[in-house]
């Protein structure tokens, strides 16, 4: 694999439960991509003046380990398969001195016209640079939890309400959302994500319960890994609104959807499917959900839910 990104997590990069917040995992993974384009030959494709660029359809992402203030990362990856206008990528960020996984992310990115973002095919010198790069599937992509479920097709805010899944966000895409051409960055759709979740009352009790009491947190829902399907970019000044259901629970994790959609016309921007874990804040490590609490999560879940 070529090493494709080296920095650290920033202080400012990291949340309420003190390691890196999701977002830069995927902002940083999206700076090793552009890094595998110049070594493609498509050196200026998030320049903006770009006449090709590859825009994020799906990205699967697992975080296998915190980052905390400071510590030194490393991207590597390379290109696990192509199609006609089309590339697929595989990337692993590394904890740089302890030479251990910290994330892993399987990309699927269309090439585009930057301004119309209408696909179309390769020509023969980029496919050869991409095939220069061509890897092998590391073992880090492959999902534990996820569902292989095929994107559904039917996603609205009506069938949000039939299904009553929970209002958990709601807001503005905002300037420092948008990338060079003005369409919302990849890291944005998890971001927006991790603001608002917090509202979700059925997925994380724990969490709502020590919020309205006024305790000091000691249980913090921690995602794992996550499916991301980008369904449509909003642009700077779009509203969204943010639906949110349980699908299943276990001792160990409990996996959720999120439906991101544009507030006026109730059609989707992204949807989301996550496994998360509450983690024990003091100890640093997963804490099991008890059979009672196990019983009232299992009792939320939204049957035919799906991304």
């Amino acid at each position: 694999m070529q090493e494709l990104w080296r920095g650290n997590a920033n202080a400012w990069e990291c949340d309420e439960l003190g390691h890196m917040n999701v977002r830069f995992y995927i902002a940083k993974a999206m700076q090793a991509v552009g890094t595998l384009c110049d070594l493609a030959g498509m050196r200026h494709a998030f320049r903006a003046d770009a006449i090709a660029t590859l825009i994020v359809r799906e990205l699967q992402v697992r975080y296998l380990a915190e980052c905390h203030a400071g510590v030194p990362l490393v991207i590597h990856g390379g290109v696990t398969g192509t199609s006609d206008d089309g590339v697929e990528l595989a990337l692993v960020m590394e904890h740089t001195v302890k030479q251990r996984p910290a994330a892993s992310f399987l990309i699927r990115l269309d090439h585009c016209d930057p301004r119309t973002g209408k696909a179309f095919d390769w020509s023969a010198r980029l496919r050869d640079g991409l095939e220069a790069l061509r890897i092998e599937r590391p073992a880090e992509m492959t999902p534990r939890t996820l569902t292989a479920a095929t994107p559904r097709d039917d996603i609205s805010l009506a069938l949000a309400d039939t299904l009553g899944m929970a209002v958990t966000g709601r807001g503005r895409f905002l300037a420092e959302d948008a990338d060079i051409f003005g369409r919302m960055r990849a890291e944005a759709a998890i971001g927006k994500t991790s603001d608002s979740v917090i509202h979700f009352r059925d997925g994380f009790p724990e969490e709502w319960s020590a919020h309205g009491e006024g305790e000091a947190l000691e249980l913090g829902g921690a995602l794992l890994e996550a499916r991301i399907v980008y369904r449509r970019l909003p642009r700077a000044g779009d509203g969204y609104l943010m639906r949110s259901g349980l699908i299943g629970a276990n001792e160990n994790v409990r996996s959720l959807v999120h439906w991101m959609l544009d507030p006026v016309t109730g059609q989707p921007l992204w949807s989301i499917e996550g496994v998360a874990c509450m983690m024990d804040l003091k100890a640093r490590r997963l804490f099991k959900t008890p059979p009672d609490r196990l019983e009232e999560l299992r009792s939320k879940a939204i049957k035919g839910l799906s991304v």
